[in-house]
């Protein structure tokens, strides 16, 4: 990125010298073209720039996702009933989804003849628990 900063920058000061260079030549046309050139490395400057906000924006969102990502990692659910808990977070949630695709999927409570089955089912992957 500061490759393409010191090229633009290097251009600018060449239609500088350009620019000093058509004072002595006097053609009009000469002139136009410069002046076209120096507003198209003064708005390719400004896009570098916004480019780099961008990319520093970027920067931070991946790092506050790794951040939240190390967090998940490295909270251990808790086994009970069948189904895992977590500190963070009310509920009952899937074991299989979990340890699978660590996603945590709340479970609903079996009744009245399913709960000779188990205690939990998973409404993502119908897994029964408990």
């Amino acid at each position: 990125m500061s490759d393409v900063v010191t090229a633009i920058q290097t251009a600018i000061e060449i239609a500088g010298k350009l620019r000093n260079l058509s004072k002595k030549v006097g053609d009009a046309e000469f002139k136009m073209l410069l002046a076209d050139l120096s507003g198209e490395l003064a708005d390719a400057k400004l896009e570098v720039a916004s480019l780099k906000m961008e990319l520093a924006k970027a920067k931070e969102q991946l790092q506050q996702q790794a951040e939240r990502f190390g967090q998940q990692q490295t909270e251990k659910p808790i086994l009970c009933e069948g189904a895992y808990q977590f500190p963070d977070e009310p509920g009952f949630f899937c074991t299989a989804c979990y340890d699978t695709k660590k996603q945590r999927v709340r479970v609903s409570a079996l009744s009245g003849p399913f709960a000779a089955f188990g205690k939990w089912q998973c409404p993502s992957c119908n897994a029964v628990l408990g």
